[in-house]
């Protein structure tokens, strides 16, 4: 099979998608373009794509995330689109362009691929996400020889999101909206492995919460996409307070506590006092040596992810670190907790699990194998993208 890497943005998987293709002996063309500003129109990306697809017969059109002038192009050449995210929720503000027939839109949330279907987008389908088992081995088979310290007893690697705009918008609310948003992220706070807030923003509700805000980008927006908006903002604001909190109680069981960030402010700084702040980690070349030589690795989910198991968790076990993130429900469905990855469902038992494991080297040994044991069984990315071919093109 011929198939075209379309590389829009610069993502995760744009090594080891290629690569397992490869490997399940499959003809990879990979072409890299510009991010659009307007993922539904770009004259110019789609003339490229356009002369690409006829000067060459390919099979199909792979992309990381939905683009849907890219399935519009396709559409108009009869050629199958295949499009596999990472990111949940995806950054769309609706679903035009995903009916086309030709999409084959597959996203690792069950939750999210659930709510688009009852919005009638009937060519998304559920397709959890893989790592690249083979490429972190051969990485973490060399020692590592860069010049920073890279060990800790316990990490977190990923943003704070800070960028979150919940504050604003609390602050601009009258006393009876901002009772309840802070009502509604009170109740969601406590609560891991569902995601209600969506359920909550009904659209009588916002609407209600658009005439109480003052005029903005954000009450402007259809009521819609101001849903959703609301409901991503909810869900960087309680994944900021996540990450904050667990990092304080993690610098309370050890003085050997990192965090690998993009970007942190001098505020966040003295929230965060005892933790060895550094500078993120590229994701090839430092990141395996960071999980490996982490004791506990926190993977603090992005509260949006309804069900699914975020790429970063996968990661970290396929380089044979120890993960310790909250319950969903599609991680249940692989891993038994305190077997394989420590899963909490609460702050208080996060506490009281960090403490067991630090004082018990061989249980986290055991859950390190475990878990890495049940990633190369089930979460290969050669076998991952067989399974999309299988489906796509109707195999038994």
């Amino acid at each position: 099979m011929r198939i075209l890497f379309a590389r829009v943005f610069e993502s995760y998987y744009d090594k080891s998608v290629p690569a397992a293709f490869r490997k399940l002996g499959h003809e990879v063309e990979e072409i890299t373009y510009f991010t659009p500003q307007d993922p539904y129109q770009d004259e110019k990306l789609e003339e490229m794509l356009e002369k690409n697809l006829r000067d060459k017969a390919y099979d199909t059109v792979f992309t990381v995330n939905f683009w849907p002038l890219i399935g519009k192009v396709c559409a108009a050449q009869g050629l199958p689109y295949i499009a596999w995210s990472y990111d949940c929720p995806q950054n769309l503000p609706d679903n035009r362009g995903m009916k086309l027939e030709s999409n084959h839109i597959f996203l690792f949330d069950r939750s999210e691929v659930e709510r688009y279907r009852k919005e009638g987008a009937s060519r998304v389908f559920h397709m959890p996400l893989a790592t690249d088992v083979d490429g972190f081995e051969q990485r973490l088979s060399n020692t590592y020889s860069g010049k920073r310290k890279l060990t800790s007893d316990i990490s977190l690697l990923g943003s704070l999101y800070t960028t979150a705009s919940m504050p604003a918008i609390l602050q601009n609310a009258d006393d009876y909206t901002q009772g309840y948003l802070r009502g509604i992220l009170r109740a969601q706070q406590s609560i891991y492995g569902y995601w209600m807030i969506p359920d909550l923003l009904t659209e009588e509700k916002t609407e209600e919460i658009r005439k109480a805000l003052p005029d903005s980008d954000l009450t402007r927006e259809k009521t819609a996409v101001m849903q959703k908006k609301l409901a991503f903002a909810a869900a960087e604001y309680l994944t900021y307070q996540d990450r904050l909190l667990l990092m304080r109680i993690a610098a309370g069981k050890s003085a050997n506590v990192a965090l690998y960030t993009w970007k942190i402010t001098e505020d966040e700084k003295k929230l965060l006092p005892g933790i060895d702040l550094r500078p993120a980690a590229d994701y090839h070349t430092e990141m395996p040596y960071v999980f490996q030589g982490s004791k506990i690795n926190l993977c603090p989910t992005l509260r949006c992810i309804g069900s699914g198991i975020p790429l970063r968790a996968l990661d970290i076990m396929a380089c044979g670190g120890l993960l310790m993130t909250p319950v969903q429900p599609e991680l249940l469905e692989y891993f038994v907790p305190n077997q394989d990855a420590i899963i909490y469902s609460s702050m208080e038992e996060a506490a009281d699990l960090m403490s067991f494991y630090l004082q018990h080297e061989d249980a986290m040994e055991l859950l390190r194998k475990n878990g890495r044991e049940k990633i190369r069984a089930a979460f290969r990315m050669e076998d991952r993208l067989q399974m999309i071919l299988d489906q796509v093109f109707c195999k038994a």
